[in-house]
């Protein structure tokens, strides 16, 4: 082979395989990591009568819980970033927006969740890497 040929195959080799670790990602709305599955958790009443739940946003590029039961109502969603990446979190549907979270920082959104059904969650920056979850409401 020639030198040309070696490089190009060199390149192809190292574009692939990097290719595959960048879509490796747990989703609440895709298949997970097959060492790492979904992570679930129920929103709790707190002593104020709001629902309240605490996601935490992962260094691999996603949120844990990623799926998030929860009733009608008020709901309190703290999300914490131990990553060394900017974080936020939305509801795109219910107009949800964090402010940016940066690293060794939480916020808290509250917000009311008026119609039973499944509700998309996001990461803004992160959103097309897979950095997403599910909001299941009933």
């Amino acid at each position: 082979m020639s030198r040309p040929t070696l490089l190009i195959a060199g390149c192809l080799l190292i574009a692939g395989c990097s290719a595959n670790n960048t879509t490796l990602h747990v989703s609440g709305t895709g298949a997970p990591k097959p060492d790492q599955g979904s992570a679930s958790a129920t929103a709790q009443p707190a002593a104020d009568g709001v629902q309240q739940i605490v996601i935490d946003t992962l260094d691999d590029g996603h949120f844990k819980p990623d799926v998030v039961y929860a009733k009608l109502g008020q709901l309190r969603v703290t999300i914490t970033n131990p990553s060394v990446v900017p974080q936020d979190f939305e509801v795109p549907s219910l107009n949800v927006h964090s402010e940016t979270i940066f690293a060794g920082r939480s916020t808290t959104v509250t917000f009311n969740v008026p119609a039973a059904g499944v509700y998309s969650f996001d990461c803004h920056f992160q959103a097309h890497e897979g950095m997403t979850g599910q909001l299941i409401v009933s």
